[in-house]
């Protein structure tokens, strides 16, 4: 079955808030960005600067990075792996290009969770949360969308009208591992 959970989707989705609710640990990723407030590292993300994680990459050490916004994200391979091998359950929130490099390196350990709401909900829940790039967050919502279809093994609608129901398939999915 399935070790790894793995949420894509555009900016405001829900994609962060299925993953608690789904209720697994977080693989904990790599970044270059500066910590947000009351962010820890090795909880929230590992902070690095943009070399330091470049270097890691050419090292084999990351699975894949993506640079978004001016800063780098990217996924420690070590860590994929052992959550393989231990059986262990996680989830994880990564771009289109991290979906595909994971279930290309382990396709029968992942099932993307591809996560889609409407526009105006997605741009609602970035301005209620005080995102200060919210037209910038939401300016590859189309192309985002194609890529939810294109990649996911399964599709949430997280709009308003489907909390409930999407609830349930957090719980259902965990049940059924």
């Amino acid at each position: 079955m399935f070790n790894i959970f793995v949420f894509m989707g555009p900016s405001g989705t829900g994609k962060s808030t299925l993953q608690k609710l789904l209720g697994y640990n977080s693989i904990v990723t790599w970044t270059s960005r500066l910590p947000r407030v009351g962010e820890v590292d090795g909880v929230h993300y590992h902070f690095a600067n943009r070399e330091e994680i470049l270097n890691m990459y050419r090292e084999g050490l990351l699975l894949e990075y993506t640079e978004y916004n001016g800063n780098i994200y990217g996924m420690a391979l070590k860590s994929i792996e052992e959550l393989i091998n231990t059986k262990s359950h996680a989830s994880i929130v990564v771009d289109v290009n991290g979906a595909k490099k994971l279930k290309d390196r382990f396709p029968k350990s992942i099932l993307i969770i591809g996560v889609i709401a409407p526009y105006e909900e997605c741009k609602e829940r970035l301005m209620d949360r005080g995102d200060k790039n919210v037209n910038q967050r939401l300016s590859t919502y189309t192309d985002e969308i194609n890529s939810v279809v294109e990649v996911s093994d399964i599709i949430v609608n997280n709009s308003k009208a489907n909390l409930e129901k999407v609830s349930s398939l957090m719980k259902v999915l965990k049940l059924g591992i």
